[in-house]
């Protein structure tokens, strides 16, 4: 439990990006660690989520204006442009399984924790 503390602590201060940042939840349940992404109004094309060996899950993409050329903004609170979100992770998961899927602009991204070893005992 102090192990996940610690990388909860660490993903908010880490810094990764000089261009916007989407806002990122982080939870987990008995079986596996589960990170949602707020990307609206995104393609899932422009969305990229690569798993680094030395422990990082790294988000990254694209979110493009739906506005034509010809159009005056007045006021332009949502951000646009390109993302990167380097998220630490606990050294407890199986990366083979990691999964994603993007719905509703949110993208959800499971990545199980290792099965941990039993102690067995064999009778004689």
């Amino acid at each position: 439990m102090q192990e996940f503390r610690l990388w909860v602590h660490q993903l908010f201060l880490m810094p990764s990006s000089e261009h916007w940042q989407p806002p990122v939840d982080v939870c987990e349940d008995a079986d596996a660690f589960h990170i949602v992404v707020e990307v609206a109004g995104m393609n899932e094309q422009d969305i990229e989520v690569v798993y680094q060996p030395e422990g990082f899950l790294v988000v990254r993409g694209t979110r493009r204006p739906p506005l034509s050329g010809s159009m005056r903004c007045f006021v332009l609170e949502i951000a646009y442009g390109n993302f990167e979100r380097r998220i630490p992770l606990p050294s407890d998961i199986d990366p083979d399984g990691i999964t994603a899927s993007y719905k509703s602009g949110m993208l959800h991204i499971r990545i199980p924790k290792m099965k941990t070893a039993h102690i067995l005992s064999v009778r004689l």
